[in-house]
């Protein structure tokens, strides 16, 4: 399921279809945001930093000094999904986002 809207527009997407990756890739791309300042600079929360930095420690490119461009949007939706696939699915992912985030 692939869609436009964030939780933010009040739209809310069916579980049954996929919504619960999206609710999950949404909330994941709002902690990179709230760690970056994302594209339009917006002000950065400890949590939200704390899971940036956990991004980065685990990414090999950044190890080797090569960081994701956190202004552009499909770059922050790339490494959301990312995360998704390497903690092995929507529902891990989100509570090891809560774990990191505290």
């Amino acid at each position: 399921m692939r869609s436009d809207h964030t939780p933010q527009d009040g739209f809310i997407p069916s579980l049954e279809s996929g919504g619960i990756t999206t609710l999950a890739e949404e909330s994941i791309i709002q902690a990179i945001i709230e760690g970056s300042g994302g594209p339009t600079n917006e002000a950065m929360t400890d949590a939200g930093l704390r899971f940036v930095r956990y991004l980065l420690m685990s990414s090999t490119s950044a190890r080797h000094g090569f960081l994701p461009n956190f202004k552009d949007p499909q770059i922050i939706r790339r490494l959301a999904r990312r995360f998704i696939r390497t903690c092995g699915g929507a529902a891990h992912a989100m509570e090891r986002m809560l774990a990191i985030t505290g």
